[in-house]
């Protein structure tokens, strides 16, 4: 038997053992956070500035499909709340309660920055 065979299934298609495993209790219903850093812009205004994305996950999602964007100045408060909540799992409740922060506190520009 190949290497490539044993992750390839009767049919061709790649046998991924997630596909094949029930979701754990502890991950039924929870959404994982896992925060990319994407510093897009060359922008002179944005050098005190951090942007990117949080993917969402959830178990059985392999790939990422949804995502947060974020943009914000480089402040402790940003900092600690991205290592409180980067690759966390949260019940819905406390997901949403994520997105409200998130919308309500980073996403900014600069041109929103009065300070």
């Amino acid at each position: 038997m190949s290497s490539t065979s044993s992750i390839l299934d009767r049919k061709g298609k790649v046998n991924n053992a997630m596909d094949n495993r029930e979701t754990p209790p502890e991950y039924k219903d929870k959404f994982q956070l896992i925060f990319v850093g994407m510093f897009w812009s060359d922008d002179p205004r944005y050098e005190t500035w951090t942007e990117g994305r949080i993917e969402i996950r959830t178990w059985d999602d392999v790939h990422c499909n949804d995502e947060i964007r974020f943009c914000t100045k480089k402040t402790d408060e940003w900092w600690a709340f991205d290592d409180k909540y980067n690759t966390k799992w949260l019940t819905a409740i406390e997901f949403e309660e994520f997105k409200k922060t998130v919308k309500e506190k980073f996403q900014k520009k600069p041109d929103d920055d009065k300070s």
